[in-house]
Order: C-alpha cells, then structure tokens, then sequence
C-alpha cells in the first residue's frame, strides 16, 4: 500500500508529484494508510456502535460522525485521511457521497448496498485455505460470519484473499451460469468483487493450487 498525499487546493495522489503545481499540504505514511482502512472497514461492516456511529439501511454514515468515532484510536485523524483512504482504495471498498461514506462489501451486518453496473464474468474465485476444502465442496460456500458470500473476478485477488486465512491457499472456481440456473445472481459490490447469498456444490466446477 502507497503513501497517500493532500494536493494544495484540494485532491489526492499516491503520488508527490501528482499534485503538480499545486504542492503537497498533508501527508498520509503507508502504515498508518493500512491501519486507519482497517478500521474504516471495521466500523462500517460489523461494529458500528463501537465507534458511536449509526448505518443508515444502505451502509451510509456521516463522514464527520466516523471522524470523531476513529480520532481516539488516531489523534492524528483529519476528515481528508478518510476521505483519501476511501477515494484511493485499490479494490473500491468505500464509496463517498454528499458527506457520507459507507462500505460497498464485507458486512456482518445488514444493509442493502445496490450493485454496481457491469456484466458478471462466466466464471467467479473464492480463495480458502485445503484445511477448509473438505467442508465447502460437500457444503458449497456459505457466509459464515458475513451477510452474503464475497466471489472475485480474478485468480489474484482470490489467492490474496486465501492468504489472509494460511499458508496453502486453494481457489475454488464457480460457475455464474449455474448459479443463474438455481436462481441465484451475483452482484457486482466492488471493482473486481461479486456477492452472491451462497454457492451450492455443484456450482463450484474447479478448484486451483496456486504454486
């Protein structure tokens, strides 16, 4: 994850020298990039009242509401660190709107986030771990302790995904036409991310050993 940068008189870079003219007015180090989006994504997914913040039935919360909730964790916090982490997000997990801010994905709570435009790929990834493997090809993929059932639309961010859980990732392949077949639809949350409530077995018609 980049370093992320102010641009005087207003915009965001990962990049000095996208400010052009305009100069560097703030600075945003990797870590702290990292540290300050995995609490974004925990107040706005699953604990909400922990930060003293409210989700509207869409995910939406004030901006400022989420500012004052994460400044005791970071004292360092400015309304434009959330809004650059979220504008700059390399897998589009936040989305700002009129002084709200809400997660597109990833919820253990409900709420209704409409899909985004754009045709669904005949075949979606769900990276896990072998460890797990036995259990989904009998069971299929369930959420578990999420809402609905996160697919990818690439091999990559699958592994990623994998990784977070053990060291030997296996991708499980699934087919969007039997899952149409069943009548379940995925829908597009983020820039490569797919939800779909579940995936029966028989819909996952591969599975990946990534080396």
């Amino acid at each position: 994850m980049r370093d992320l940068y102010l641009c005087c008189g207003g915009g965001y870079s990962e990049d000095p020298e996208g400010c052009g003219h305009r100069g560097v007015c703030g600075h945003l180090d990797s870590a702290r990039r990292v540290a300050l989006s995995k609490r974004m994504a925990h107040a706005l997914r699953h604990d909400p009242a922990r930060y003293g913040i409210q989700l509207d039935p869409r995910g939406w919360a004030s901006v400022e509401g989420l500012v004052r909730g994460l400044k005791p964790l970071f004292p360092w916090l400015e309304r434009w660190h959330v809004e650059a982490v979220a504008l700059l997000d390399p897998k589009g997990r936040y989305e700002l709107r009129g002084g709200r801010i809400r997660a597109r994905y990833g919820h253990s709570v409900r709420v209704e986030v409409e899909p985004l435009p754009g045709d669904v790929p005949p075949l979606l990834y769900h990276g896990t771990v072998e460890d797990r493997l036995g259990s989904i090809l009998r069971l299929g993929i369930l959420p578990m302790r999420r809402v609905l059932v996160h697919l990818s639309a690439s091999v990559e961010d699958a592994v990623e995904t994998g990784r977070r859980h053990g060291p030997r990732v296996a991708v499980l392949v699934v087919s969007r036409d039997c899952l149409a077949e069943r009548g379940l639809t995925p829908e597009r949350k983020g820039r490569n991310v797919y939800t779909v409530s579940r995936v029966p077995p028989e819909c996952i018609i591969g599975v990946l050993r990534p080396g």
